[in-house]
């Protein structure tokens, strides 16, 4: 038996924030970041383009700034992979990740259990 579902994702916690920032570094798809505490801010370069995060402390949303053509399909990649780290971190004890792949900017896990 087999399940597919889709995951709608609101980036709310700061630790799968930087969980999927870490991922898309690991992943060549940015060069750097730097997290601002001061002002709650993210500095994100991705191949030249700045990007800025900004985690809002009064209502826990986050907000993505930058060149509107860049800051889209960023976010899109973001939110995957804010999903991806989420999903991995609050797995069920009895389900594992048997098989994942990611293509064309689609992440596919398959669980068993």
């Amino acid at each position: 038996m087999s399940f597919y579902t889709v995951i709608k994702t609101e980036l709310k916690n700061k630790k799968y924030v930087i969980a999927a920032l870490e991922e898309l570094k690991a992943r060549g798809e940015i060069s750097r970041y730097e997290e601002i505490l001061k002002k709650n801010r993210i500095k994100v370069n991705r191949g030249g383009d700045a990007i800025e995060i900004v985690m809002d402390i009064k209502t826990g949303n986050v907000h993505v700034e930058g060149d509107a053509r860049v800051v889209e399909d960023f976010t899109k990649r973001l939110k995957q992979l804010y999903a991806y780290a989420s999903i991995k971190e609050n797995l069920p004890f009895d389900f594992e990740i048997a098989n994942e792949r990611d293509i064309a900017g689609d992440i596919t896990l398959v669980l068993k259990g």
